[in-house]
């Protein structure tokens, strides 16, 4: 069985990047795919300071554990000024060796229309600093694909499907 570990980095709640996240987790566990979900909502995230992993508290370390148990990552990004967010940076300064020659995929979410090439900033620097291998396609959704606090972009939606996919 394939198994993943999806990394949902927006801090804010009810976030569309969450939304988003949870429907690609249901998507991939109905077609048997092992989900681990790393809410960062939900850990105490130390600030990254170049110390050893094992310095770090118990949910950076499960965190690690986690993705470097799973054959592929799928980092939900919220876009802050077309690039990650530092909460998503910060977090991968802390527990990227987990990524080393993993495949990734990102979810993207912005509050506009024009922010899907940040992703490429964040594939790319995995790329050269792990060796990752990237899973196409990455999701694109904005504010205008949700109401209600549901994603209604069909678009959008298939490319979930997509990406399930393209893990399996």
């Amino acid at each position: 069985m394939t198994k993943i570990t999806i990394v949902q980095s927006s801090l804010r709640e009810n976030s569309n990047t969450s939304i988003v996240c949870e429907l690609f987790k249901q998507k991939a566990i109905s077609a048997g795919i092992e989900v681990n979900y790393i809410d960062l909502r939900n850990i105490e995230l130390e600030f990254c300071n170049g110390k050893d992993l094992s310095e770090y508290n118990k949910d950076l370390q499960n965190s690690f554990k986690m993705m470097e148990e799973s054959e592929s990552i799928i980092f939900g990004m919220p876009v802050y000024q077309y690039s990650m967010s530092w909460v998503l940076k910060n977090f991968i300064d802390i527990c990227g060796w987990a990524l080393v020659s993993k495949k990734i995929g990102v979810i993207v979410n912005a509050g506009g229309p024009n922010c899907y090439m940040a992703s490429r900033d964040l594939l790319d620097a995995l790329y050269y600093e792990y060796g990752t291998t990237n899973i196409a396609p990455t999701p694109y959704s904005w504010s205008m694909d949700f109401k209600d606090w549901e994603l209604v972009n069909k678009k959008v939606m298939e490319k979930l499907d997509e990406l399930v996919e393209n893990i399996k």
